[in-house]
């Protein structure tokens, strides 16, 4: 047999400060064979407070209570603050001036007491539920198509982005590439060797700044292409962390810094191969912002049930305004390091979204002329878990 379907009460606040009319009210409620639940305010106070603490489908509201002003209560009703509720206006007049101005006021019908039949109330209040139901759906409906819209603002911004890096980030090395092959081959054929070494030093240069540039474009591009879900497990944080440092160790040795690392025994719940690119490329943007005898340093304390990591240094530091606009895509710029190292200001853009799919947030932390901090937190694994998930326990 097929199952009945069960209608969900219509949810009726009345506001009415004379008993003998809530009581009318109430019987043409119950003749009019409404499917409802009714609620009662003797008056506008005990109302307001009833409508703010639920949802009504309907609210019948007198139009003289003793407490308040109709016109007041009713604009309370009809704002977020007061629930948002749907508004049926009741009153022993029949002024039709009154009725136009409540009608204009947000009220979306007005009733007269001694006419109001059960049929009439009733329909009346259907038309009210439908509306305050059509209305959520418009909302919900416009809510969604925003998100959409900032969905796609955000798509067209990175595709700005993809095109700036390369129409301008990714040609300068490739115009250096070119000019430096042409003075180099006119350096051979002058039999010049310190040109020829200046020249192929240059350009080896300007072919790792190239590689390193494309390495960085593709893999942000691939991060924003993939959705595919990302495999959490155990990663000892200081094997990835010493791990990185040995790789920025010759950038470091060459401006006079001094690396740590301070992890020991640390790990935590990540993706490996994305937690050592955040730090590979926080550390790189670090080294690239200290002057010569600054420090750089990887550390991890507790908080919480988790663990944050941070990337430290003694550098140059941020003011607020150029912090905040770190993670913009639309408001990307770069800035020169101390010893004149460029970027293209897609690290850091990597670095969030790497962290943001380990489920975790990128904050940073910058004083000028002090240094910087970036930091995330990852949840805790013990030895002791990792070596059981290890053995399949």
């Amino acid at each position: 047999m097929p199952t009945a379907t069960v209608t969900a009460p219509t949810r009726i606040l009345l506001i009415d400060d004379d008993q003998v009319d809530r009581t009318a009210v109430r019987r043409a409620l119950a003749k009019a064979g409404l499917v409802h639940e009714l609620t009662e305010a003797p008056d506008g106070t005990t109302g307001l407070r009833l409508a703010q603490a639920r949802a009504f489908d309907c609210v019948l509201l007198d139009y003289r209570l003793p407490d308040v002003d109709a016109f007041d209560l009713l604009r309370t009703l009809l704002s977020p603050e007061g629930g948002s509720q749907a508004v049926l206006m009741l009153t022993g007049e029949g002024d039709p001036e009154i009725a136009f101005r409540l009608m204009r006021a947000g009220a979306l019908d007005y009733l007269a007491k001694g006419e109001a039949t059960p049929s009439s109330l009733a329909r009346a209040i259907r038309y009210a539920k439908a509306r305050r139901e059509f209305l959520a759906e418009l909302s919900t409906a416009r809510r969604e198509a925003e998100a959409k819209s900032q969905e796609l603002d955000l798509l067209n911004k990175q595709k700005s982005l993809l095109f700036s890096i390369i129409a301008h980030d990714l040609r300068n090395p490739f115009q250096a590439l070119l000019g430096l092959s042409n003075v180099l081959s006119q350096a051979v054929a002058e039999r010049d060797h310190a040109s020829v070494e200046r020249r192929a030093q240059g350009i080896q240069e300007a072919a790792g700044k190239a590689y390193e540039l494309m390495e960085g474009l593709f893999a942000w591009a691939s991060l924003q292409m993939d959705t595919v879900a990302v495999t959490l497990g155990g990663v000892d944080l200081c094997a990835v962390a010493a791990e990185v440092l040995k790789g920025a160790a010759e950038n470091a040795a060459q401006k006079g810094l001094n690396l740590g690392v301070d992890c020991a025994g640390v790990y935590v719940r990540a993706q490996r191969d994305m937690l050592a690119a955040v730090l590979r490329n926080l550390v790189s943007n670090a080294v690239k912002f200290t002057l010569p005898g600054g420090t750089v340093t990887v550390a991890a304390r507790p908080r919480g049930e988790g663990i944050e990591i941070m990337v430290s240094d003694t550098g140059v530091g941020m003011p607020p305004d150029k912090v905040a606009d770190l993670f913009r895509v639309d408001r990307r710029t770069t800035t020169n390091g101390t010893a004149g190292e460029r970027g293209s200001g897609l690290g850091l853009l990597l670095c969030r979204d790497l962290v943001e799919r380990q489920g975790s947030t990128l904050t940073v932390a910058s004083v000028p002329g002090h240094g910087t901090t970036f930091s995330f937190i990852l949840p805790a694994v013990t030895i002791e878990e990792e070596h059981r998930a290890l053995l399949g326990a």
